[in-house]
């Protein structure tokens, strides 16, 4: 009897042996097959959200003053939140200017932006009522200033907004309709970033298909600069699914391991929503009807440029009220299987997205949009 119990038991342990050892071959596997690098996933930036941001008019861009009188003082620049806008009542001047004024318009419009107000989630948090600039000044803690390519030459530097997280309702379309939910969150340690997308469809508790798109890398002179990238599909039935990529200053390797060289401007699925509120925030132009913004964009399987065109402004109604916001599209012919995303960003809410629709096909899509007030706190 006890022979048996002890050949049951070895046959167990080989079963174990042999389940592990497949396991560990098929993670190899996947990791030849869609390249991943050994270095672990992307461990989330911590976070405590304390306040609802509530919108706020744009402000307006003041009209240039007098030349200083003398050149040896040097220029103040005060600090503000990425929330300049201004672009229609720069549109509307009755008098085109020349270049010199507009370059101190747009500097006096990111220098003196005010911004939208915040309310805090917790009770005791501090000034919810102070713009966030003056509440990091009383608070003694040094906002992160990133200072732009036209700040090195004069222009004005961004101060990038505290993390934040937009959350939202999904409805769709997947062989029937669909529901669910996604949230943008943008995190900032300093010099570093993180942006992740997170889309479930299906009931909360437990969703058909999850899929999480994270961006992870630092604030440079041109705005993000991606480092490293990942995908993870996770489905009721079947396999998870997980993609990665890396990116350095010679080139970008791919979801299926293949290296290609770089571009200046690169972004990623997931650091590209962001990358445009730092484009509208320093050149306050492209959001005018008609400009086009222009990077380049790495997909799992390729790196190949993107442009998006700026439509007419657009109102929508949202929980936190009517919101007019600029809409951005991708312009390209829509490729079988290929995302594509428009965006809807607010003023308002320091550019924040308030709309994102995410289309696969015309069978396949999904429309996020902005489920309650943006959450802020941390750095």
């Amino acid at each position: 009897m006890l022979s048996r119990r002890r050949r049951a038991g070895a046959l167990v342990a080989l079963l174990l042996a042999v389940l592990a050892g497949h396991a560990l071959v098929m993670a190899w596997l996947e990791r030849q097959v869609e390249g991943l690098d050994p270095q672990p996933a992307i461990e989330r930036m911590s976070v405590s959200y304390t306040r609802l941001l509530q919108p706020a008019a744009p402000p307006q861009a003041p009209r240039p003053g007098p030349p200083p009188r003398s050149r040896s003082a040097p220029p103040a620049v005060a600090g503000a939140e990425a929330a300049a806008s201004g672009v229609d009542e720069a549109a509307s001047a009755p008098e085109p200017a020349s270049a010199p004024q507009r370059a101190d318009a747009a500097a006096a419009v990111v220098a003196g932006a005010s911004a939208p107000p915040a309310v805090d989630l917790l009770p005791g948090a501090a000034a919810s009522a102070v713009p966030l600039p003056v509440a990091e000044a009383a608070s003694g803690r040094p906002a992160a200033v990133v200072a732009s390519a036209s700040a090195a030459s004069g222009g004005p530097a961004v101060v990038w907004p505290r993390s934040s997280r937009v959350r939202y309702d999904l409805q769709g379309w997947y062989r029937g309709d669909v529901q669910g939910s996604a949230q943008v969150e943008w995190l900032r340690e300093g010099e570093r970033y993180q942006v992740h997308l997170e889309v479930a469809i299906g009931p909360s508790i437990a969703p058909l298909v999850t899929r999480r798109m994270s961006s992870e890398g630092r604030l440079g002179e041109q705005g993000l600069e991606p480092q490293r990238y990942e995908q993870h599909t996770r489905q009721i039935i079947g396999a998870d699914k997980r993609v990665r990529m890396s990116f350095d200053a010679d080139g970008v390797r791919l979801a299926n391991g293949d290296r290609v060289a770089t571009m200046a401007d690169v972004q990623d699925t997931a650091s590209q929503f962001i990358q445009m509120i730092f484009l509208f925030t320093t050149r306050p132009e492209l959001a005018r009807a008609g400009q086009r913004i222009e990077f380049g964009l790495a997909l799992p399987h390729k790196l190949e440029r993107w442009v998006y065109d700026v439509g007419q402004r657009e109102r929508l109604e949202t929980p936190v009220g009517g919101l007019d916001t600029v809409h951005v599209r991708p312009r390209r012919v829509q490729v079988k299987g290929a995302l594509s995303a428009e965006i809807w960003y607010a003023p308002s809410l320091q550019w924040l997205p308030v709309r994102i629709r995410i289309q696969q096909d015309e069978d396949t899509w999904a429309d996020l949009r902005l489920a309650a007030a943006p959450e802020q706190g941390g750095p």
